[in-house]
């Protein structure tokens, strides 16, 4: 939100009837057209009409909590490049202004025409891998591309304002002083690892967290009933485990669970631990019912559509769902959970806090009630909680499992191969039949099946036919070099594979010299460098980070040097690269191709698969000795791709 739309917000809060455009132009040195825009920025931003307006002006809504979002506040003005690129970014997208105009900016930002101007140049260099277009016209910024990028791109803003760790032990710790959360924790570790059970870190912090307002409410004489009798239980392993874990709860803390919380407890171990979130759908409708069902289905929806955000994992809405049943019951009974880290993760992570606004000025209006700043806190947590999963996920490798029904036999795999290759793997889910394939909620790399596939299923990410694994459900732990393999050739594929798609982006004829002139260390930096400033893709201080850098380690390796900055500090990720047949004098070693990395923070994930590729390429001596002769950049170009496509087929045989 702007700075100027909270202002507005608070200037309203004082008055107790609609006020006149022109009144609040006039009080807020403002033009009455910001005003209009300001008002139907702040209802889009909440899908709730906050202001309202009339012939006789603007005033607000009494009927909503408006006290969150006036609460939702801070003077901090933007700084650094990119803190200034992604209130730009929030206002045309989030916001989804058509325009912005540059003026307001400048009030924004507290900068000069000229400032902004130079900004709006540097955000088309550090997020062209987007491909998106930022530009000024007619003394406004405006954004140009398709929907799909400007998604992504809001995404990678989203993530960035969560890397402040919106939920981790420490801010758990914080919030519940009272318990011992490390025995709460040990709780876990040793049941689960008794019982066999894969529990991520993600899985992990949700369920502290469930476990934790279990435990202070039963601890403060708030316990939830609904007056249930019965827990149907799927297996006796299950009960065992379940019975084990609730008694050490209730030795410990010295509670009672009752049956209501038993059966909350047993289905966050069926969403986090266990897998069978299909098989579960009908107990957790008995749990919360089918209007909290449909309502979070609404709120996926409707964040997505308003904030671009997907919340639609299974792995998150179940545990969302039981959360926002307990936050109702205690609503209804006045009996609120405090939450003291509301203030950090409102002033950290804003964008998540506007979902969590979102959902709770919703909540109130829909069930008469309050939704204090603390409970919106913990909806934000669990917001940001799945935004974190889900950008660890993206290094993974997605995988399902196609096993018949028998005996969970499905489950016992899929918990084996996340107890041993969690830290590679994204466990999509598990199919029964191969015609199911197209039922799996996002695409796969790698299906591992228990029985001979007969069709050719097609890989979504690559348009290729999908690696197939076969697998004996017997003796698994015999199979996992096989398992292994599978998985370093599907990551390596999936390196190539972007090194061929981001080629273009990072290498370019400006950054490509070839030159038997150049002796050494220190002339092929700088003329690199001074190639990358000619190009406005680094600032002046990029070479001496560069040596700092240099300095502490040599990057030498082989007949190549792919020297790099400490810091990921360029305005555009770039690779500018020398080529000397005769050879470099690097340090004690003589290098025939140098590779100087400008990497920015925004493209870091996506480098990281390409600097992989690079180095594997780069290790055969055949590609060396044919970059060595490379004249032009095509030949260089060529050189790449051809030995791309020898490794592609060497992957099919």
């Amino acid at each position: 939100m702007k700075k100027k739309e909270q202002e507005l917000l608070n200037y309203l809060s004082e008055f107790s009837k609609p006020i006149r455009s022109a009144e609040i132009a006039n009080a807020l040195n403002i033009s009455v057209r910001s005003v209009k825009n300001y008002v139907h920025n702040i209802n889009s931003l909440y899908g709730k009409n906050i202001i309202l307006s009339s012939r006789s002006g603007y005033e607000l809504n009494l009927q909503n909590n408006y006290s969150l979002v006036l609460t939702n506040s801070s003077d901090y003005i933007p700084q650094t490049l990119e803190e200034r690129s992604f209130f730009i970014i929030k206002q045309l997208v989030l916001n989804h202004s058509a325009q912005i105009e540059i003026f307001d900016l400048c009030d924004s930002l507290c900068v000069s025409y000229s400032t902004v101007k130079s900004i709006i140049s540097k955000m088309n260099k550090t997020y062209s891998s987007y491909n998106l277009e930022f530009y000024c016209e007619h003394d406004c910024v405006r954004i140009k591309g398709d929907e799909i990028n400007k998604r992504k791109l809001l995404s990678y803003v989203i993530n960035e304002e969560s890397k402040s760790s919106i939920m981790n032990v420490d801010v758990l710790k914080n919030n519940f002083a009272s318990i011992d959360v490390e025995k709460l924790q040990n709780i876990i570790f040793n049941t689960f690892k008794k019982y066999n059970y894969y529990l991520n870190d993600f899985s992990s912090m949700n369920l502290l967290l469930h476990l934790l307002i279990i435990v202070d409410r039963e601890l403060n004489g708030n316990e939830l009933n609904d007056g249930r009798n019965e827990v149907s239980i799927d297996n006796q392993v299950e009960l065992n485990f379940l019975n084990e874990f609730i008694e050490q709860l209730e030795t410990t803390f010295t509670i009672s669970i009752n049956k209501y919380e038993r059966f909350e407890i047993y289905m966050l171990f069926k969403t986090n631990a266990n897998f069978s979130i299909e098989d579960s759908s009908k107990k957790l409708k008995e749990l919360v019912g089918d209007n909290i069902i449909q309502l979070i289905d609404e709120y996926v929806e409707d964040i997505n559509n308003i904030y671009m955000v997907d919340l639609s994992s299974k792995t998150f809405k179940t545990p969302f769902t039981l959360h926002l049943k307990n936050l109702l019951l205690r609503a209804e009974s006045g009996k609120y959970t405090s939450n003291p880290m509301a203030e950090t993760i409102k002033n950290n992570s804003p964008l998540i806090f506007d979902i969590a606004i979102y959902i709770s000025l919703d909540l109130a209006e829909r069930f008469s009630i309050k939704i204090n700043e603390d409970e919106t806190a913990f909806l934000a947590m669990h917001i940001g909680s799945e935004i974190e999963r889900q950008a660890d996920n993206k290094d993974k490798i997605p995988v399902a499992i196609l096993c018949p029904n028998y005996h969970n036999m499905a489950d016992q795999i899929m918990n084996s191969l996340m107890l041993n290759f969690g830290n590679q793997l994204n466990m999509v889910g598990s199919i029964h039949n191969e015609n199911d394939f197209n039922t799996l909620d996002n695409p796969v790399s790698i299906l591992f099946t228990t029985i001979p596939v007969t069709n050719k299923i097609m890989n979504t990410y690559s348009n290729e036919p999908l690696d197939v694994v076969l697998i004996s459900p017997l003796n698994l732990k015999s199979q996992f070099s096989i398992i292994q393999n599978a998985i370093l050739q599907a990551q390596e594929k999936y390196r190539d594979r972007k090194l061929k798609v981001k080629f273009n982006d990072f290498f370019e004829p400006n950054l490509f010299i070839v030159d038997s002139k150049l002796k050494n260390k220190k002339q092929v930096l700088a003329k690199l460098c001074d190639c990358l400033l000619v190009q406005n893709y680094v600032d002046t201080n990029f070479e001496e980070s560069i040596y700092k850098r240099e300095n502490a380690a040599g990057t030498a390796f082989g007949n190549v040097a792919i020297p790099h900055s400490v810091e990921m500090n360029a305005i555009k990720t770039s690779i500018a690269v020398a080529i000397s047949k005769e050879g470099i004098q690097w340090n004690s070693n003589i290098v025939h191709i140098v590779l100087l990395l400008a990497i920015n923070k925004a493209d870091r994930r996506s480098f990281r698969a390409l600097y992989e590729s690079l180095i594997s390429l780069f290790s055969e001596d055949k590609v060396i000795q044919e970059i060595r002769n490379c004249t032009s950049f095509d030949e260089f170009k060529s050189v790449i791709y051809s030995a791309l496509g020898e490794k592609e087929n060497d992957y099919e045989s």
